[in-house]
């Protein structure tokens, strides 16, 4: 018997992946090529992008974490956020169960558009990471008089 699937009615492609199984799949592959693999969610990064006229906004879940754990670089149209997560255990604990994350994640989106690394912000409050990416303003189209 080959070529069964396992149906798992708790799963939300499950319940539209016969309907909408090849737009999904399309949707799914964009936003892999405009923002990056969704799959790093996995490893600890979570983050929410959107966009005004004049910039994006990217929001990383980032608890517990100083922001002298963090690193930001901006090039051109590439973001990449580099996070190392510590459990800290005070003098005479040890590790019962871990559940939190520990090591190092990192995340990387690519935009559509240049961004101005000069101007870019990044804050840190309440466990959360806030970078503003304003758009390079693109060159005025110029007319050349013929000689």
């Amino acid at each position: 018997m080959t070529g069964l699937i396992r149906f798992s009615p708790l799963t939300p492609r499950a319940l539209v992946a016969p309907a909408f199984g090849d737009f999904d799949r399309a949707l799914d592959s964009f936003a892999t090529q405009l923002f990056g693999d969704a799959t790093a969610q996995d490893a600890g990064l979570r983050a929410d992008v959107s966009e005004t006229d004049a910039s994006y906004i990217v929001r990383f879940d980032v608890p517990g974490v100083a922001k002298e754990n963090i690193a930001v670089t901006v090039e051109e149209k590439l973001v990449k956020v580099e996070v190392n997560f510590a459990t800290v255990l005070n003098e005479g604990e040890r590790t019962v169960r871990t559940e939190r994350l520990n090591g190092a994640a990192s995340r990387s989106f690519r935009f559509p558009v240049s961004l101005d690394s000069d101007a870019a912000v990044a804050t840190h409050e309440h466990g959360v990471l806030t970078l503003t990416l304003p758009k390079k303003a693109s060159a005025a189209q110029k007319r050349l008089t013929i000689n």
